[in-house]
């Protein structure tokens, strides 16, 4: 019965599209961190801040429609307790998430590589995750693409701590400040999915209610 609930929740929720996207992403992400680590005028692997900052965001935006199903109301009045589901949801997504794209950036992990690819990834998928609550799916990856794209184009990468914080998307893995934040905004963003799940959307809502 388990098992056959669990292939339901995973088919309404399109997982298969989301894990085949994660491995595009992973790949992507191998190939663009190898190439530039390799160019001669570039600095290294350091010069993959575009990749530890992109690809995360990407993989975070394609799990933003798995976080609710096409009738979020129907599913909630079934006798099953969402909040655990919820939780191995975003819990699970994230690991596999985390851990695909580690493998892009084993190439020298701690310079932009591994360790910053695993922390971006819980930080957007906590933003993501917020999003789902406060805006609906449909608007889930707003908050992270805004924001990650804001600090990438603004925020300087050699800063003190309180920078460091906000920045924390294009700092190294050694910045204490930038995982602190990274891990608040994905516990924060996992504990309001948790609890509330994804927002209905109006559409949603009218039909629920036999509004137009």
């Amino acid at each position: 019965m388990t098992s056959h609930l669990l292939t339901l929740h995973l088919r309404s929720r399109g997982a298969s599209t989301f894990l085949v996207g994660v491995g595009v992403i992973a790949l992507l992400a191998w190939a663009a961190g190898t190439w530039l680590a390799s160019r001669p005028y570039f600095d290294g692997p350091a010069a993959r801040v575009p990749v530890v900052a992109l690809a995360p965001l990407l993989a975070a935006l394609l799990l933003g429609p798995t976080l609710a199903s096409a009738d979020e109301d129907l599913e909630r009045s079934t006798p099953l307790p969402w909040r655990a589901w919820r939780a191995g949801h975003l819990l699970v997504a994230a690991l596999v998430t985390a851990m695909a794209l580690s493998l892009a950036g084993l190439r020298a992990p701690d310079t932009y590589g591994a360790q910053e690819l695993v922390r971006n990834a819980l930080g957007c998928i906590g933003l993501v995750a917020g999003g789902a609550v406060l805006l609906g799916v449909r608007l889930a990856w707003l908050p992270a693409f805004v924001y990650v794209c804001a600090v990438y184009a603004a925020a300087p990468r050699h800063t003190g701590v309180v920078v460091a914080a906000w920045a924390w998307p294009i700092q190294p893995s050694t910045t204490a400040a930038s995982w602190l934040t990274a891990a608040a905004i994905f516990a924060v963003g996992t504990a309001g999915y948790v609890h509330g799940g994804a927002r209905a959307s109006a559409g949603r809502r009218a039909r629920s209610t036999g509004g137009p």
